[in-house]
């Protein structure tokens, strides 16, 4: 039988250009104090101070995109083959990190507000999407190539953990819409441990 697919090199190359827009759009979402002309330095600060939301949201929206990469790495330094369910679900993971900068904006738009925990209640689940994206590329990777299992193991089971995690970020933002960011710190502070020197084999 002819197969369409020759191996994952350009999933990889794909994948690549949409993790590295995805980071790109990520700071584009902090905009400059507007102090107007004759604002003093004093204002700039004071402005520059003010965006705190911002730079939180985009750190741990960075980190969430960085970890995403990591893990896909890890993944597709073990693929061998590829075909149409493991592309397909590849683009899915691929939607659900490209769509990381606008929870991103929200947040940072309405961390301080009455809206904050609608903004973090949606970041949560935005990340909740991304770790079940991710559980199904696993899936989708190991039922093509059976032989990886067990050196995915790990970070199938770590992406389990995000959707159970971000579910209870989704609950803690009505409590405390910071607190529930800092949880979703905690999360890729989780993963971004250092795997298995196996795990990070190359092809």
């Amino acid at each position: 039988m002819v197969s369409f697919f020759k191996g994952p090199n350009r999933l990889e190359a794909f994948s690549d250009g949409v993790f590295a827009i995805a980071l790109t759009l990520l700071i584009l979402e902090i905009k400059a104090p507007n102090i107007g002309e004759h604002g003093t330095s004093a204002d700039l600060w004071r402005g520059l101070a003010n965006l705190w939301p911002s730079y939180l949201a985009y750190l741990l929206a960075f980190f969430t995109v960085l970890v995403s990469w990591i893990g896909h790495h890890i993944i597709t330094s073990q693929v061998r083959q590829v075909d149409w369910p493991l592309l397909l679900t590849n683009g899915f993971f691929l939607l659900t990190v490209s769509f990381l900068p606008f929870p991103t904006s929200i947040v940072a738009e309405h961390l301080r507000g009455e809206s904050g925990t609608a903004a973090t209640v949606v970041y949560a689940l935005a990340n909740l999407l991304n770790s079940l994206a991710f559980v199904a590329l696993v899936a989708a990777t190991v039922h093509l190539n059976p032989e990886v299992a067990p050196v995915l193991a790990g970070v199938r089971r770590n992406a389990l953990i995000g959707v159970g995690w971000c579910l209870l970020c989704a609950g803690v933002a009505s409590l405390s819409p910071v607190l529930s960011l800092l949880l979703v710190a905690a999360l890729w502070v989780w993963w971004i441990r250092p795997q298995s020197a196996g795990t990070l084999s190359e092809r």
